[in-house]
């Protein structure tokens, strides 16, 4: 990974985590990768799972708990032509936040632990709240039937690409046509891009 793009700023991390709806969980089974999209909340550090207790995923999990879990948000696409006049495919590129999250996977049985990692995931996907907290015993029965899975991070890297590495005049050029294109996600990325750029 470039320097220019790599981002330590463990707040900035946690709020790409907290913002992002789902991510991407990969597995391997015997010498063959498997990878699922799956929604998910991390809390204390851990990033937490849930789904039914049987299945693909269940059986590779149980017979391999290394795990690696992407989390990619979606900047602007960058054509050629905002970096160059003289007509070369290559300038083309796609800015993002890029989050790799590398570890072991632990089957979580206690209940409470269960019940607190889900009403989260709710208040994460639901913020506007109406309904049930899922400590009420409402819920004993589908949370015993459920089974929820954390993966323990022993390694996570962050990266942006958000032209940090490029020359200054490259740098306005891409800048002047973001603006001027000026849909929501290009005056988004115009925001990031002029944040994080040395």
């Amino acid at each position: 990974m470039k320097k220019a793009f790599e981002i330590t700023d463990k707040k900035i991390i946690d709020d790409i985590l907290n913002e992002a709806q789902f991510g991407t969980l990969a597995l391997c089974s015997n010498n063959k990768p498997y990878s699922l999209p799956i929604n998910f909340v991390e809390l204390n550090g851990e990033i937490f799972f849930h789904g039914s207790k049987k299945g693909k995923k269940i059986s590779i999990i149980k017979e391999n708990t290394n795990a690696s879990f992407s989390v990619v948000e979606d900047c602007s696409l960058i054509p050629s032509y905002f970096s160059t006049d003289k007509g070369d495919a290559c300038p083309a590129t796609h800015f993002f936040k890029s989050i790799i999250i590398d570890g072991k996977i632990e089957f979580v049985e206690n209940y409470n632990e269960k019940a607190n990692a889900l009403e989260s995931l709710m208040q994460k996907l639901q913020k506007e709240g109406k309904y049930i907290p899922l400590n009420d015993e409402t819920y004993k029965k589908a949370i015993n039937a459920t089974c929820l899975f954390k993966l323990i991070p022993n390694e996570i890297r962050a990266k942006f690409k958000l032209g940090q590495h490029l020359k200054k005049d490259r740098f306005e050029r891409i800048c002047e046509h973001l603006q001027e294109r000026g849909t929501k996600k290009d005056l988004e990325t115009l925001k990031l891009m002029k944040q994080f750029y040395k």
